[in-house]
């Protein structure tokens, strides 16, 4: 693993750099210089070699992102991390696959829905029996099926009948938590075995940029687009 400038290092609530590591003594400027065991957290990504170049070029080591030097630092990135992966669940969506289809007359249906794992407890508690809801095909990389409208245009919509949660441990993936919601309408993306987002009141409804959909469909849908600059 390597590290450079772009590196972020965390201190408590602060960002700080090499060279402010390296004015207290805490990092040598040349040489080596033991850290007598500090402990830290690392975050990691990949990143390019530092041999070849062009198509020879290969994300193939580990560099690393972010320090944390404390608990203080590590609490403080858990805080904002999680609110980001509320927002983008909030935007986005929450990621379900549909267990099950009761079909009725005329189009109508009742779809019982498993919420997928891993999220933040808050996301799940937002879905409450009797609310209104939406539920949007996707794929299995959970990206939308179309990008024709937004996902609220496409959507099934209907009342939430029941929300429950299984005994015991779920299985990996999953929340446990099922949900049976009936809709006026149902669409080929609901069916057994797919993959869907489920919206909870006060979520968003808005535009996604068009990359986040499965089918892009027409690029000039892309917002800016090149025509918004002057030809000269």
């Amino acid at each position: 693993m390597t590290l450079d400038a772009s590196t972020r290092i965390w201190r408590g609530r602060e960002q700080i750099g090499l060279d402010e590591l390296t004015a207290e003594g805490v990092w040598p400027a040349t040489g080596k210089k033991s850290l007598d065991g500090m402990p830290v957290q690392l975050g990691i990504t990949w990143c390019p070699d530092r041999v070849g170049l062009g198509a020879t070029s290969k994300f193939n080591q580990f560099k690393v992102s972010d320090i944390w030097q404390d608990e203080a630092s590590l609490r403080h990135a858990s805080k904002l991390q999680t609110e980001v992966h509320k927002t983008f669940i909030r935007t986005r969506w929450m990621p379900a696959w549909v267990d099950h289809v009761e079909y009725g007359t005329a189009g109508r249906a009742t779809l019982t829905l498993t919420l997928f794992g891993g999220m933040d407890e808050s996301l799940y508690s937002e879905f409450k029996k009797g609310d209104q809801t939406m539920i949007a095909a996707a794929d299995n990389t959970l990206k939308f099926s179309s990008a024709a409208y937004t996902p609220a245009q496409n959507a099934m919509r209907g009342p939430i009948l029941e929300v429950k949660k299984s005994e015991g441990e779920p299985p990996l993936g999953s929340s446990g938590i099922q949900i049976r919601v009936e809709t006026q309408l149902i669409i080929e993306g609901g069916r057994p075995g797919r993959v869907v987002r489920i919206w909870a009141q006060g979520w968003s409804e808005g535009f996604l940029p068009v990359e986040e959909y499965a089918n892009v469909g027409d690029f000039d849908q892309r917002f800016p687009n090149p025509n918004v600059f002057p030809k000269y």
